[in-house]
C-alpha cells in the first residue's frame, strides 16, 4: 500500500478545492441518521476523510469528530475546516490510520470511499482495529465497500476531468477478474506525460461477510445506496438490478466475538 500516499496527495493537489460540496452535505445527512439512530452517539471517528468537508458538517451538528487523513495535502485542507467554530469539535491527524494511535473510543466509526485499498489480511487488520481498540461498548462503524458488478461493466470505460489549474486528465477504468479489484488509471491530456494508479478490493456480499468473521465485529445490516435493507442471504448480490448497477454497499457493523488471534 506504499503508493497510496503518493497517490491521493498527488490527486488533492490536482483536483481539490477545499469547498464542502453538496456530496458532504448528502453524506453528512446520512451518517447523521446512522448515528441518530443510537443512544447518546457522541464521539465520531472518521478514517481517510478527506479534505474533511463531511466531518466538519457533523462537527456543526454537535459531534465531536476524530478526523484521520494520511495524505498531506487533503490534511491541510481539513484543518483549515477545523478552525471554524462548530456545535461540536473537530481534531484532524495527518496519519496512516493502519499504524495511528488514537485517544480514547468512539460511539460511531466511518470510513467512506477508500476501503479495499490494501488485501484481505489488510482489511481484516484494520477491521480488528475498529473491533478491539477504537468502537466504543454499543458502538457501531459504516463502511462503504465496493461491489464488482457495476465496475465489471464500467471496464475500459474513459472520461475527462479538469484540473484546478484547468488542465485536462483523462481517467480509464479497468477491472481485474482474478483478483477482483478496480483500477483507476489517471493521465494529462495531451501529452499523457504522467501515469497515475489506484486499486481497491470488490466484494460480494458473502466474500465480505466472510472478511469480517473472526475479526471482533459482525454485520448487523447492507444498506443499498438507495438506503434500502439488502438481505445478505439472498446470494451474493449479482441478481439485485440496483446492486448491479451501484457502486457498492454500506455495511453497518458492531462488535461481535472476541476477534480470532
Amino acid at each position: 500500500m506504499e503508493w497510496a500516499r503518493s497517490y491521493y496527495t498527488k490527486q488533492s493537489r490536482t483536483f481539490a478545492t477545499g469547498k464542502i460540496t453538496d456530496a458532504h452535505l448528502s453524506i453528512a445527512e446520512r451518517l447523521h441518521g446512522w448515528c441518530a439512530d443510537m443512544d447518546g452517539c457522541r464521539r465520531v471517528l472518521e478514517l481517510g476523510a478527506g479534505m474533511g468537508g463531511t466531518a466538519a458538517l457533523l462537527a456543526e451538528r454537535g459531534y465531536d469528530v476524530c478526523a484521520v487523513e494520511i495524505n498531506a495535502s487533503d490534511a491541510a485542507f481539513a484543518r483549515d475546516l477545523a478552525d471554524a467554530d462548530h456545535a461540536g469539535s473537530l481534531t484532524v491527524i495527518e496519519d496512516d490510520f493502519y499504524t495511528v494511535t488514537l485517544d480514547g473510543t468512539f460511539d460511531f466509526v466511518f470510513y467512506w470511499d477508500g476501503f479495499g485499498i490494501g488485501d484481505d489480511n489488510d482489511q481484516r487488520r484494520l477491521l480488528r482495529r475498529i473491533a478491539t481498540e477504537w468502537l466504543a461498548p454499543g458502538g457501531r462503524a459504516l463502511l462503504d465497500v465496493y461491489s464488482p458488478w457495476n465496475w465489471l461493466e464500467r471496464d475500459g470505460e474513459r472520461s475527462v476531468y479538469t484540473a484546478r489549474d484547468g488542465g485536462q486528465w483523462e481517467r480509464r477504468v479497468e477491472y481485474d477478474r482474478s483478483t477482483s479489484r478496480f483500477i483507476d488509471h489517471w493521465e494529462p491530456l495531451p501529452d499523457r506525460d504522467e501515469h497515475r494508479t489506484q486499486t481497491l478490493r470488490c466484494y460480494t456480499l458473502p466474500e465480505f461477510s466472510q472478511l469480517v468473521d473472526g475479526t471482533g465485529l459482525r454485520v448487523r445490516s447492507v444498506i443499498g445506496m438507495d438506503g434500502r435493507t439488502i438481505d445478505v442471504q439472498g446470494g451474493d448480490g449479482s441478481a439485485d438490478p440496483y446492486l448491479r448497477e451501484t457502486n457498492g454497499f454500506f455495511a453497518l457493523l458492531d462488535r461481535g466475538s472476541s476477534p480470532d488471534g
